[in-house]
């Protein structure tokens, strides 16, 4: 049979009143807190590169900060290569290689103070190691402007690399600090490093100031027409194939002294007891020293450069 309505017991007002109240108390919090993350949202959709807000970080930060991803325009010119300061983006552009050291550096770095002689003999130095320029401009990681930079912190970790020192002007060697001369003997006796010496007086002034130690060991340059002989201590060394003499080049070759060289030190070239090639172990480094200014090009002077770039390897 079908069931009627009076079957049913009577629900009592009082009772359907109280359980529409506690739904009430429950679900108005509830569309209040829906509302808040609703307007939350919006405003975060607003909140674009384009749009930023004043109260947190400014447009161009913004902007930097979600565009930049590799952040390379954080980094100094000293440690990109020449493409890397003109093409961006890169990736991974400051990669840590254990058999090369650091990151941002070159086996080849080439001094570029303000001491060089950037127009002549700095220059042809440059153009022998093959160093590319930016426009016109000695920057970028293949080259070292100053011995007291961040740069060169980095550079006294390096490995199996060569620093140059090209021809300095007449007169002006620069003389180093001692935090700086500290981070030069780093780099020379740690890693297997080279560092080649050119020039004239200036280059042996150099040595004498920033790498020996003051009252212990005093370079005397000198001068002698040559040609000057290679030496048997070339045999089993990169300047093995060289030419048996080297020529003085319009007396643009100047040396040392033998009688000054300490005795662990090797004479390459030489006459009449002035040695113009010699090289200096600094524990498992080398101090290479080559007595030709570089203003004129001559073929087997550019050889020797090239060789003594080669003692790092």
């Amino acid at each position: 049979s079908i069931p009627r309505m009076a079957d049913f017991p009577a629900v009592r007002p009082h009772a359907r009143s109280s359980s529409s109240r506690g739904r009430a108390f429950v679900l108005i919090p509830l569309a209040v807190i829906g509302v808040v993350l609703i307007g939350v949202a919006l405003m975060a959709d607003n909140q674009s590169p384009e749009a930023p807000s004043s109260l947190t970080i400014d447009k161009v930060a913004l902007r930097h900060l979600t565009k930049d991803t590799n952040n390379l325009l954080d980094y100094p010119k000293w440690s990109k290569t020449i493409e890397q300061i003109n093409t961006l983006p890169y990736v991974n552009h400051g990669l840590w290689a254990y058999y090369k050291g650091p990151p941002f550096l070159q086996r080849v770095t080439l001094f570029s103070g303000d001491d060089v002689d950037l127009t002549r003999g700095g220059e042809l130095v440059r153009r022998i190691l093959g160093l590319p320029l930016n426009f016109g401009r000695w920057e970028g990681n293949h080259y070292l402007h100053d011995f007291e930079t961040q740069q060169m912190y980095f550079l006294q970790s390096n490995q199996h690399s060569t620093l140059v020192i090209p021809p300095l002007k007449f007169g002006s060697a620069p003389i180093l600090s001692d935090h700086a001369k500290e981070m030069l003997h780093n780099y020379i006796s740690v890693g297997h490093n080279t560092v080649i010496v050119t020039g004239g007086t200036a280059a042996v002034d150099f040595i004498n100031k920033n790498l020996f130690v003051e009252g212990q060991t005093t370079l005397e340059p000198a001068w002698t027409r040559g040609p000057y002989e290679k030496q048997r201590t070339t045999t089993g060394t990169p300047f093995q194939p060289l030419a048996v003499t080297l020529p003085n080049m319009m007396n643009h070759v100047h040396g040392v002294r033998k009688s000054a060289l300490p005795l662990d030190a090797v004479s390459y070239y030489e006459t009449q007891g002035i040695s113009v090639i010699f090289s200096l172990d600094f524990m498992q480094g080398k101090l290479m020293f080559i007595g030709f200014d570089y203003t004129e090009v001559s073929p087997p002077w550019i050889r020797v450069l090239i060789a003594a770039a080669l003692f790092a390897d």
